[in-house]
């Protein structure tokens, strides 16, 4: 099992980051290693609202467990979903914006030594996903990883 958190400031209002980053159908578009999310369940990010995403080597099946708006989101994959991981948010309002805290469980099915090995790989990749969220919401572009550009308008959370 590996665990790891991330923490970024993002130089906007709270509910606009929440709005946005805690909106699996919108991870494609700071996460270049995520290639599509589909909801499964239910109209809006709330507990028990399921999704599917497909990454560029897997896809799971996640399911969201635990929501206060503004606040935190958790996400958890079902059972069969590999990697499983269970992904806590935590929100928390700065006098110019927003911090995450992003809290991870993966379980990788590897043997700890090779966890131990790329837990410092996984992290900085996610921190780096994280970067592509905190531009893409101050400046409302991003060029991800793999090229494509990701815009952003401070209207698609004012709905």
């Amino acid at each position: 099992m590996i665990t790891f958190e991330n923490t970024i400031d993002i130089q906007q209002p709270i509910a606009t980051v929440f709005a946005f980053a805690t909106d699996p159908i919108q991870i494609p578009r700071w996460n270049y290693y995520v290639v599509e999310v589909q909801q499964v369940t239910g109209k809006t990010p709330k507990v028990g609202a399921r999704y599917h995403q497909v990454r560029q080597n897997d896809e799971q099946t996640y399911e969201i467990s635990e929501y206060e708006a503004n606040q935190v989101v958790t996400m958890k994959t079902l059972p069969g979903s590999k990697p499983a991981f269970e992904r806590r948010m935590r929100f928390e309002p700065l006098p110019n914006g927003t911090r995450i805290t992003d809290y991870w469980t993966l379980e990788t099915g590897l043997l700890p030594i090779l966890e131990g090995l790329g837990v410092g790989k996984i992290r900085a990749a996610v921190a780096e996903n994280l970067g592509k969220l905190k531009e893409l919401l101050e400046t409302g572009e991003t060029q991800l990883q793999d090229g494509r550009i990701s815009r952003f308008s401070l209207q698609e959370t004012q709905q």
